[in-house]
C-alpha cells in the first residue's frame, strides 16, 4: 500500500546543527580559488582566531539551545524564510518570483502560432478559454489529491523526503508589511475560489458549488469553461474600468506596504476585496495579448507581466501560483518564492500539462454577449495617494523590466543519458561544470557561485548552498581554455572537478554545508550580550573580525546563482533572477535527451546578453561532448565523423 502524502513525516530526522569546526574548514576551503595567497593567509587567521574564541562556543551554543526548542527545523522555524524572503524589499517581479513554461497541447491550433505566435492586443480566443478551464479543472484535481494524501511521498534511494512544502503550494498569499512580510495561507478544505485577471480587472470565480447535502461539488471543466467566457463577456462591455491596483504588486515592498495600508484603510470594500484576493486558491491571468513565442519575448511576458497592458499588470505577484494564458493558447506558471521551492509547484504544473485539451475546440475571437449572470466583479475605492501610487509603481516595473534581459536555452543535442553513458560523470556536476567553462569564456575569471542543495531528507528541510566554485572547477576551466592540453588532459580535469562538486552536493543534502551555518551564526553575533570583562556590566559582544572581512560577504555575493528542478519532459523553460546587478540567473532541467537552461541578467556593461550566455552554453555543451566522445567513445566519434 502506498504511503499517504503526510504518513512519514514523523519519521524524518531533524535538521542537524552542523559542527563549528567542519563549518569553518568547508568554508576556508572553498575561499582558495577565490583569494591570492596574501588574502587567504588573513582569512585563515580570521578563521582560526574564530574558531579559538569563547565566542564562537558561545554562538553555537545558543543555536543548540534554538534547535532544542524549535518545533521542527532550527533554520526554517527560526531564519530562514525571513531572512531570505520576507525582509528583502526588492520588488517580487523579476527579483524573486520564479516561471515555467508549459508546452503547446498535443492539438495546438498552428495557425494562433503563426508569426512567432504574435496576436493582435486586446483579443482573446475560444481556445485560450478553453485551455484555460481544462488546465484549471486539472488544478483542482491536484489539489484534492493532496487533500486526500493521495500524492506518493518522494522518496530517494529508499529514504522518504519531507512533504511539508506540499502544503504550502495553494491558498497562500505573500502579504507586505513594514520592515518584513509575512504569508497568510488558508484552509484547503474551506477555500472554494480562485480569482482571475482580465485586462487588470479581477474576477472572483467560485470552482466548488454546495449541494443539497452539504457537500461540495467541483465545477466541471465546462462549467468553468462557461464562467470564463462570461468574465470576458463582462471586461470586453466594461464602461468603467477599475484601476490596475495589481501593478502595486510589482512594486519595492517598502512602498507596496504602505500603499495596501492606505488602501484597506481607505474603504472596507477594499478589505473585503483584498481578502478575496488573498485568500484563492491560485490566480489565473487571461491575457488578451500574445508577446512572441520566441524565447526572449516569452521569457519577458513570464518575468514582467502582459507587455500589451505594461510591465506589471495583468498579475498579482504576490499570489503563490498564477496560471498565464495568453491568447494564442500558450501558457506559463508564475511563482511566489517564499512559501516553498520552486520544485513541489513543479509537480503540479505537470500534473496539469500532462492530459491534453479535449476535443471540441475553436480558435475563434470571443465576441462579447449578453450573458453575464453571476460576475463577481472585484472593486476598489482609491484616492489621489493610490493614484500617485500607481504611477509610482509603474516607473518602477517599467524601470525592473528594462533592467532585465533574459531567454531559454533549448539544447537537444544531448541530454542525461549522453552524459552517463558516455561523459560517464554525474550529470548535474556535468552541467555545473558547462556553466563555470561557459562563465570564464566570457569574463576570464572565476566567480561565487550558488547551486540549489536540497535537504528535504530533514523535517520541514528546504536547501543549502552547494558552492560550485572549487580549486578543482577553477583548474578545470583554466584546463580547458588552454589549447596546449590535450583531450585526455582535459577530461580528467573535468572528472576531478565533477567528483568534487558531488562531494560538496552530499554535504549539502546533509545539511552539512557552511553557509546556513555561518550565516545564523553572523546573526546571532550581532545581537550577542556579553558581561565586560572590565565593568562586569552586560554588553553587546563586538562583530568577530570573520564576519567583517569583505571575503565573508563576497564570497556569498553569487555572481552566478544557479538551481536545478525536475527533468520537466512538458516544461519548456524555467527562470529566477540574477543576484548582483553584474551576475547571472540560471535554472535548468536536465532531461534524459535535451537540457533547457532559463538564463537572465542585467543591462549592465559587466554582463554579456542572456542571448549571448544561452549561445556560449551551447557551445560550451558541444565541446565538452567531443571531448568526452574522443575518450570514452572513439569508435562512434569516428563513425559520425565518416557520415560527415
Amino acid at each position: 500500500m502506498t504511503p499517504k502524502t503526510y504518513s512519514l513525516q514523523h519519521t524524518l530526522p531533524r535538521l542537524p546543527v552542523p559542527s563549528l569546526k567542519e563549518s569553518c574548514a568547508i568554508y576556508l576551503h572553498s575561499l582558495k580559488p577565490l583569494l591570492t595567497p596574501e588574502e587567504l593567509v588573513q582569512t585563515e587567521k580570521n578563521v582560526s582566531d574564530f574558531l579559538a574564541s569563547d565566542l564562537s562556543h558561545s554562538l553555537q551554543q545558543r543555536l543548540i539551545d534554538i534547535d532544542k526548542t524549535s518545533p521542527n527545523n532550527w533554520l526554517e522555524d527560526n531564519f530562514w524564510l525571513r531572512k531570505a524572503y520576507l525582509e528583502w524589499r526588492e520588488p517580487l517581479m523579476v527579483n524573486s518570483n520564479w516561471y515555467m513554461l508549459g508546452q503547446d497541447d498535443v492539438n495546438h491550433p498552428q495557425d494562433l502560432l503563426v508569426n512567432n505566435g504574435v496576436r493582435p492586443s486586446g483579443q482573446f480566443t475560444h481556445y485560450q478559454v478553453h485551455r484555460a478551464a481544462h488546465m484549471i479543472h486539472r488544478g483542482l484535481e491536484y489539489k484534492e489529491k493532496l487533500e486526500a494524501e493521495a500524492i506518493p511521498v518522494d522518496m530517494i534511494k529508499g529514504q522518504a523526503q519531507c512533504m511539508w512544502q506540499h502544503s504550502r503550494i495553494f491558498g497562500i498569499n505573500r502579504v507586505p508589511l513594514h520592515h518584513c512580510d509575512t504569508l497568510i495561507k488558508e484552509d484547503l478544505s474551506t477555500c472554494r475560489h480562485i480569482v482571475v485577471l482580465v485586462r487588470d480587472q479581477i474576477y472572483k470565480l467560485p470552482v466548488y458549488e454546495k449541494q443539497n447535502n452539504d457537500q461540495w461539488r467541483r465545477l466541471s471543466a465546462e462549467e468553468i469553461e462557461q464562467q470564463l467566457l462570461t468574465i470576458v463577456s463582462h471586461v470586453l462591455q466594461l464602461q468603467q474600468r477599475q484601476y490596475p491596483i495589481g501593478v502595486l504588486t510589482a512594486w519595492d515592498r517598502d512602498n507596496w506596504a504602505i500603499a495596501r495600508n492606505h488602501l484597506l484603510a481607505l474603504d472596507p470594500q477594499n478589505q473585503a476585496t483584498a481578502h478575496i484576493i488573498e485568500s484563492s486558491l491560485f490566480a489565473v491571468a487571461l491575457d488578451d495579448n500574445s508577446n512572441g513565442a520566441d524565447t526572449g519575448s516569452w521569457s519577458k511576458t513570464a518575468f514582467c507581466g502582459h507587455q500589451g497592458l505594461g510591465n506589471g499588470h495583468n498579475r498579482w505577484y504576490d499570489k503563490s501560483l498564477t496560471f498565464v494564458f495568453e491568447s494564442n493558447g500558450k501558457c506559463f506558471l508564475t511563482g511566489e518564492h517564499s512559501p516553498c521551492d520552486a520544485l513541489l509547484p513543479s509537480y503540479a504544473w505537470d500534473y496539469m500539462l500532462y492530459e491534453p485539451c479535449p476535443l471540441p475546440f475553436n480558435t475563434n475571437i470571443i465576441q462579447p454577449s449578453n450573458e453575464q449572470k453571476g460576475v463577481e466583479h472585484l472593486t476598489w475605492r482609491t484616492d489621489a495617494f493610490i493614484t500617485s501610487c500607481l504611477e509610482e509603481a509603474q516607473a518602477s516595473a517599467d524601470a525592473t523590466a528594462a533592467f532585465s534581459d533574459s531567454c531559454t536555452c533549448y539544447f537537444d543535442t544531448f541530454g542525461t543519458d549522453w552524459i552517463k553513458k558516455v561523459g560517464k560523470v554525474s550529470p548535474d556536476a556535468f552541467l555545473q561544470m558547462v556553466l563555470q567553462l561557459a562563465y570564464y569564456r566570457l569574463h576570464n575569471k572565476v566567480v561565487p557561485t550558488y547551486e540549489t542543495g536540497s535537504t528535504r531528507k530533514y523535517l520541514h528541510g528546504r536547501t543549502d548552498t552547494i558552492r560550485t566554485c572549487s580549486v578543482e572547477s577553477k583548474a578545470f576551466v583554466e584546463g580547458w581554455c588552454n589549447n596546449e592540453l590535450n583531450s585526455q588532459a582535459k577530461y580528467d580535469l573535468l572528472v576531478k572537478a565533477t567528483v568534487a562538486h558531488r562531494k560538496y552536493t552530499q554535504i549539502a543534502s546533509e545539511g552539512r554545508a557552511c553557509d546556513r551555518h555561518l550565516m545564523v551564526l553572523r546573526l546571532l553575533n550581532s545581537d550577542h550580550q556579553i558581561r565586560s570583562p572590565v565593568t562586569g556590566k552586560i554588553e553587546n559582544a563586538p562583530m568577530h573580525a570573520m564576519f567583517q572581512d569583505p571575503i565573508f560577504q563576497k564570497s556569498q555575493t553569487w555572481t552566478l546563482s544557479t538551481s536545478g528542478l525536475q527533468a520537466g519532459i512538458r516544461l519548456m523553460g524555467t527562470g529566477f533572477g540574477a543576484g548582483p546587478v553584474d551576475g547571472y540567473g540560471v535554472n535548468y532541467m536536465a532531461a534524459p535527451t535535451l537540457v533547457k537552461f532559463g538564463i537572465e541578467c542585467k543591462n549592465v556593461p559587466e554582463t554579456v546578453t542572456a542571448q549571448k550566455f544561452s549561445d556560449t552554453i551551447r557551445q560550451t555543451l558541444l565541446d565538452m561532448k567531443d571531448v568526452c566522445e574522443q575518450i570514452n567513445n572513439p569508435l562512434g566519434k569516428q563513425q559520425q565523423q565518416a557520415k560527415i
